[in-house]
């Protein structure tokens, strides 16, 4: 079958990338990134960089011989092995991460509780777009920040068998977290031979890596699992505005990153993760809803994908509306076309995130599913060109005047050929108004609510349930 798709975003040339390259290096050599860690001071100055303070100037050489060793494909393996993934092979959803609030339309929004960080880790495990869940969609306000950590992983291990992505909360809490998903696993050589849990890592920018940062780095670096370099630069705030000037700040944070992980694993997958945008100029406050941003990650994901070869996730799901309204809408379906129409291997916050990432609706995680299945498959799509693709003797047959709903090549293909909304819909007026003139939010609260009533209690047999358990008992 000879067919098409839609090409791929583009907006550099292969001299521009080399270009950005080399003025990202320079920075790294000239202006150097702090450190705030003496651990990781000492491993770079072993290696070769030089160092004042804290500050780190890192050689060509040492960036180079880090991207040599850095992995250009991953299995991100999951406790059902028909969950795990490969990156590189086709655009994986990931959940959203940082928000403090819950919203929908029964109760408005709210400061999130356990129960809601619970219910959405069920809402991701009965999805299918989202393929990475944990992280910290919402922080339950009800829990302790000291066991926050425990009971958050005790719900995703629980609740969920996709793979897990972690957050930053100390090196102590991290090799918690890991450990319990060691038990869960039940396998006793896991970190060792799988990839099985990510964590983000931002930098402080412009140019600085905090302490507890480059700690719980370390704890998952130790242990050889997947880290996601993601500097949060703000263009006109903490980094250039301009397009390709935030593209060379991030670029050099990542590299920094990229560089220290592979100095103490070589071989230890990295993935190459801007969450960038830009500041609205008028007030100075963050963006995620501003086109701008896209167009900068849209240079990043070029840089990854043709220059680097590694694998790449956006930030590419939220928006700056506070409700589920038409600018939610615009917004996340500008940055979630963009980013997969640019070829990204994780689009991540693509799951209900509102409000510049401060709040997560229950009916928006439903109505982005479909939207990442549009975009997903507008990307995806084949279009079959063949002689009998055009057509000609179908048209023939039916004629002038005739109709082609009763052509046998229609009841052969009817199923299954065009694309089928799951939230919106597509029924005629006076249809829509006899099953009750709902909108897409009364549609989407539903849905929810009945994916939640059909979820299991449990995904962990009783026995592993009791050892997490006595494992968060002790702390």
């Amino acid at each position: 079958m000879i067919s098409r798709s839609l090409s791929k975003l583009r907006i550099l040339e292969t001299d521009d990338l080399v270009r950005i390259h080399a003025a990202s290096v320079k920075v790294l050599g000239e202006t150097g990134m702090v450190f705030k860690s003496q651990k990781a001071l000492d491993i770079l100055k072993k290696h070769g960089a030089k160092v004042s303070g804290s500050t780190v100037f890192l050689t060509q050489d040492m960036i180079e011989n880090a991207l040599k060793t850095c992995p250009k494909s991953i299995k991100w393996r999951a406790r059902n092995d028909k969950h795990s993934i490969e990156l590189g092979k086709r655009v994986h959803a990931q959940a959203g991460g940082g928000s403090v609030n819950i919203q929908d339309i029964d109760q408005g929004r709210r400061l999130a509780r356990l129960s809601d960080f619970t219910n959405i880790q069920k809402l991701y495990q009965s999805s299918d777009v989202i393929n990475i869940i944990g992280f910290s969609p919402v922080d339950p306000s009800d829990i302790a920040s000291d066991k926050k950590h425990l009971y958050m992983q005790y719900e995703i291990l629980n609740n969920t068998d996709k793979p897990i992505h972690g957050h930053v909360c100390g090196k102590k809490q991290a090799g918690q977290m890991l450990d319990m998903a060691k038990i869960a696993f039940g396998e006793d050589e896991l970190f060792e031979k799988h990839h099985v849990m990510g964590l983000s890592i931002n930098t402080i920018s412009p140019l600085g890596f905090g302490e507890d940062q480059i700690d719980t780095l370390m704890e998952y670096v130790n242990r050889n699992q997947i880290i996601i370099a993601a500097p949060l630069a703000i263009g006109g705030a903490s980094a250039p505005l301009s397009h390709i000037g935030i593209t060379v700040l991030v670029n050099a944070e990542i590299l920094a990153i990229l560089t220290l992980v592979q100095l103490i694993n070589p071989g230890n997958p990295v993935l190459m993760a801007p969450s960038s945008s830009f500041a609205d100029m008028r007030t100075g406050s963050y963006s995620t809803g501003i086109p701008d941003g896209m167009l900068h990650l849209v240079t990043h994901i070029q840089l990854a994908r043709e220059f680097y070869n590694l694998p790449t996730r956006v930030l590419c799901g939220s928006c700056d509306s506070k409700v589920v309204d038409a600018q939610s809408g615009y917004e996340t379906i500008q940055n979630i076309m963009m980013a997969v129409f640019a070829g990204a291997d994780i689009i991540a916050h693509v799951s209900g995130v509102l409000d510049g990432i401060m709040t997560i609706s229950y009916e928006k995680m439903i109505i982005d599913e479909e939207l990442v299945r549009r975009a997903v498959y507008l990307a995806t799509r084949q279009v079959e060109i063949s002689d009998a693709a055009l057509s000609v003797d179908v048209i023939k047959e039916v004629g002038p005047g005739g109709t082609f709903l009763t052509h046998q090549s229609v009841f052969e293909n009817c199923r299954g050929y065009l694309f089928s909304p799951t939230a919106s819909d597509w029924s005629n007026y006076a249809e829509w108004k006899t099953s009750g003139s709902q909108d897409i939010l009364v549609r989407a609260n539903k849905m929810f609510k009945d994916r939640l009533a059909a979820a299991p209690e449990s995904l962990l047999d009783s026995a592993v349930q009791s050892d997490l358990k006595t494992y968060i008992d002790q702390f």
